[in-house]
């Protein structure tokens, strides 16, 4: 028993050694540790710097610049003509289609002319009797006029019998039987005479009232004559057929369109432009400026002016229609969209940027100790340059002659960044 209480003893003990011994071993790492860190060299932090962005910037010049307008119009006639009949016949003969030019008071369509020819020959007919009762009336009134006096003279032959007659009865020379009869000779001759007076004294009406179906007649004849020379569809000015409505059998109706002609020496081109800008439009008109666009179009280069503003806003527009003319009076096709650079009024003290240096919120940025400082400015119009190049001219109250201006697109730009600028002119004289 003693001998195992000695081993258990001595096991305790050895146990107990190594643990002391672990314990000996890891404090002397750590003041081994401790050591290293303390008589190690000192490492002073870097001094942080900020960073500069480089940036491209141009002096501010406001100027006297004419801004343009980049919009679409559509060409367009002034006078488009839809050519139709006031008879109703039908078609003979079309001699011109779609697309043809034509020439003024050229036959476009024929219409078949028979029934007009034959109402031509009745109103023909009817004048020419009125004309000839109006002759028979007035040989009639001759005359009547000429007879005038012999009635008289009769008149006055009956009276002086009358007169006679009654002297005789008066001396009992005669009977009462023979004095009646000169009493109703004499009557009967006076009677006869009004009614030629009244007859003659009627005439001059008869004439009128003859002479009125006279008149009749031969409006009903020119008439006719418009109905016959309607058979032939001719064109009212030069220009080109933009549609045919009937063909060759076709029985045109009164009134339907049978073509359609475009005046092609009147072309123009209709654009729709902001209210404001028809106002600043109207004052150039009166002032006597003249306002010029221009425009390329399959190929070709066109100068138009402005020749007239709507006098109203159209339904479903924002705008006013404006319309330009070519100088030069050249065809183009009817319906054609162009794009239009319109070169408005001057404005006075604006400054021509280009797009990517203007932010968002009517923003740009000037420099100031080289930091960015952020302005408001209004924008007043496009511009292309020189160079044809295109920007944008803006205004603003904030910004003065000689102010350098960020034209680079910097997606941090805020109030207060530090900035490296380089100007363009710089950056010109690097690439060369």
């Amino acid at each position: 028993m003693s001998n195992a209480l000695v081993k258990s003893k001595a096991g305790s003990m050895a146990s107990l050694l190594k643990r002391f011994t672990a314990v000996i071993v890891l404090a002397g790492f750590l003041v081994l540790g401790f050591v290293v860190v303390a008589t190690g060299p000192s490492a002073e932090p870097l001094p942080r710097s900020e960073r500069a962005w480089p940036v491209s910037v141009v002096r501010a010049s406001p100027a006297q610049l004419s801004p343009i307008l980049i919009t679409f119009g559509k060409v367009e006639s002034k006078q488009v003509a839809n050519l139709n009949t006031s008879i109703s016949a039908p078609v003979e003969q079309v001699l011109v289609y779609e697309g043809a030019s034509v020439e003024k008071g050229q036959l476009l369509i024929q219409l078949d002319a028979v029934e007009a020819q034959l109402a031509l020959s009745i109103a023909q007919a009817n004048f020419d009797r009125s004309v000839a009762a109006l002759h028979s009336v007035r040989t009639q009134q001759d005359l009547a006029q000429n007879l005038q006096g012999h009635y008289e003279e009769l008149s006055t032959i009956t009276d002086s019998k009358l007169s006679r007659a009654q002297d005789l009865n008066a001396k009992q020379m005669i009977s009462d039987a023979a004095l009646d009869d000169a009493r109703q000779a004499a009557s009967e001759g006076n009677i006869t005479l009004q009614r030629h007076l009244a007859s003659v004294a009627d005439f001059p009406s008869k004439v009128l009232q003859q002479q009125a179906t006279v008149d009749e007649t031969a409006a009903y004849l020119r008439k006719a004559e418009l109905d016959l020379e309607q058979t032939q569809i001719r064109a009212p000015f030069s220009g080109r057929v933009i549609k045919n409505s009937v063909a060759r059998g076709d029985r045109v109706m009164i009134g339907a369109t049978l073509i359609q002609i475009a005046d092609y020496a009147g072309l123009e081109v209709r654009v729709s432009v902001p209210s404001q800008t028809a106002s600043l439009m109207t004052q150039s008109l009166q002032q006597g400026q003249i306002i010029t666009a221009t425009a390329e179009h399959n190929g070709q280069h066109f100068n138009f002016e402005l020749e007239r503003l709507s006098a109203d806003i159209k339904p479903g527009q924002s705008g006013i229609d404006v319309f330009f003319v070519d100088s030069l009076n050249r065809a183009i096709d009817i319906g054609a969209v162009m794009s239009l650079s319109i070169k408005l009024p001057a404005q006075k003290d604006v400054i021509s940027m280009p797009v990517h240096a203007l932010y968002q919120n009517q923003t740009l940025f000037k420099l100031t100790d080289n930091r960015l400082e952020a302005v408001h400015y209004e924008t007043v119009g496009d511009y292309v340059d020189e160079e044809g190049n295109y920007t944008v001219l803006v205004r603003s109250t904030s910004v003065s002659a000689g102010d350098s201006l960020m034209v680079s697109q910097l997606p941090r730009a805020i109030t207060g960044l530090l900035v490296e600028p380089v100007t363009t002119a710089e950056l010109d004289v690097e690439r060369n």
